[in-house]
């Protein structure tokens, strides 16, 4: 179940939450295809990333997941749509906003950036690059 109200979000069955870290998440997808880990040069970073689009509630996304010392930083969502112009940022921003309306309520699944104890979700775009997404970022303790 995902209780995005509560930072948690169910991705291919495994619980992805604040506390949450890349060990325990590569042990989690070490037999899933789905999924690859990349460690940066410096072996304090690395992101956890699909390798094809996610069913995530009634949306498909690609979906990174970043950690910074074995403690994750936060999730980035982009939907996954064929039928969508790549080129349509605001079509993918309607996407998104539908997509958290459905896990985190209305208004607040439209508004661009919602706060929570646990740490934000924010909608981005970007028309320069007509690219648009979710991140959802953790406080640390």
């Amino acid at each position: 179940m995902n209780n995005l109200n509560n930072g948690i979000l169910t991705i291919e069955g495994i619980e992805v939450k604040q506390d949450t870290n890349l060990d325990f998440l590569e042990k989690s997808f070490v037999t899933n295809p789905n999924f690859e880990v990349r460690r940066r040069q410096s072996d304090e970073a690395a992101t956890v990333g699909s390798l094809r689009p996610i069913q995530l509630g009634s949306k498909r996304f690609s979906v990174r997941i970043s950690f910074e010392n074995n403690i994750i930083q936060g999730i980035r969502l982009k939907v996954s749509d064929p039928s969508i112009n790549q080129w349509d940022y605001e079509e993918k921003l309607s996407q998104h906003g539908e997509w958290l309306t459905e896990k985190i309520g209305y208004p607040d699944g439209i508004l661009s950036e919602n706060v929570f104890e646990w740490g934000k979700i924010t909608q981005w775009y970007d028309p320069r690059s007509c690219d648009a997404g979710i991140s959802i970022l953790y406080f640390q303790r």
